[in-house]
């Protein structure tokens, strides 16, 4: 919302905007800084019905992200069949994961069959919310899948991964797509899966898991990797080569080489900043007896060794010193 949103008078009344069918000041009042007056607005324009449909599909390209969430939710509950497409397209350029989610769920309530073909696409999305939101809205359009693969990943939308463990052969391919998700719970548990199936192509997938940046992904992964395909003597130089989550080194040591301390504080070190504190105020008392450039130049030598001395302290605690 824009900056004169926030200076708006209290809303009118609601009630009497929805008597009224006033649709464009409860979609305007869905973008409001009150989240129960977005949420009376949108409950108003579900009572108001069809003829807010078209009104609301032309919200759906608003600049304000509460106001095309809120526009979302309410086409779903309309069952227009007006609205899938301008949802798909919405789907396809929007940022915001909660839009994202709610347009799947309202396709959900279409009465058409129009959306299932991106649904089913929506079941691999790299989002767990939205492969979620995608299996939620083809269970309620009565759809089945056609074929083991489309099966399977309809089962990792739900995260049931009992029932995932029954499609055969088709697993290796639809769980080394989603590997890619962000949850870590969800990397492991394809990892888990791949190591039970023996496929040699799960051996790729798996051996991203060793290099992966989460330790408990890591971990699944060492033991799924006799299964995948993988030499135990490779699996160490496997995990070193992972991402590291820890401190940069270079960064704590340039940070303590210019701020003495800073680079501490950057390691966790509570007594970093009261360091750089004392560092700076005998650097500004001996600028005023001996110029600005003479205390530097003594400085920085100390300031060298120590920015060596940080950077080998980030490297033991990189990545919590472990694999």
């Amino acid at each position: 919302m824009s900056f004169t949103g926030f200076l708006k008078s209290p809303p009118a009344d609601i009630e009497n905007l929805r008597k009224g069918g006033n649709v464009p000041e409860l979609i305007c009042l869905m973008g409001h800084t009150d989240p129960e007056v977005r949420w009376q607005a949108a409950g108003a324009l579900g009572t108001i019905g069809i003829p807010a449909a078209m009104p609301l599909i032309g919200a759906l390209r608003s600049p304000d992200p509460r106001i095309r969430l809120g526009a979302t939710g309410v086409l779903g509950t309309f069952k227009d069949p007006r609205a899938i497409r301008p949802l798909i397209d919405m789907f396809h350029r929007e940022k915001h994961i909660e839009i994202r989610w709610a347009s799947v769920l309202a396709l959900g309530g279409m009465e058409s069959r129009d959306q299932v073909p991106h649904l089913v696409l929506c079941l691999k999305d790299a989002d767990k919310y939205i492969r979620y939101g995608a299996a939620l809205s083809l269970d309620r359009l009565g759809w089945q899948a056609s074929d083991n693969t489309d099966l399977l990943y309809y089962y990792i939308a739900l995260e049931d991964w009992e029932s995932a463990r029954t499609c055969g052969s088709a697993k290796a391919g639809p769980l080394s797509v989603i590997f890619r998700d962000s949850d870590p719970s969800t990397r492991s548990s394809i990892i888990s899966l791949l190591g039970e199936t023996g496929q040699q192509e799960a051996l790729t997938t798996c051996q991203r898991g060793l290099r992966d940046g989460d330790p408990g992904v890591r971990w699944t992964a060492v033991l799924a990797s006799m299964n995948c395909g993988i030499k135990p003597v490779h699996l160490p130089l496997l995990v070193a080569d992972r991402a590291r989550s820890g401190p940069d080194p270079a960064a704590a040591a340039l940070l303590n080489f210019l701020f003495l301390g800073i680079g501490y504080n950057y390691l966790g070190k509570w007594w970093g900043f009261p360091v750089f504190m004392t560092y700076m105020s005998v650097i500004v008392l001996a600028q005023l007896y001996a110029g600005p450039f003479l205390p530097y130049l003594v400085a920085y030598p100390i300031t060298a060794v120590l920015g060596v001395h940080t950077y080998y302290m980030a490297e033991r605690i990189s990545d919590l010193g472990g694999p």
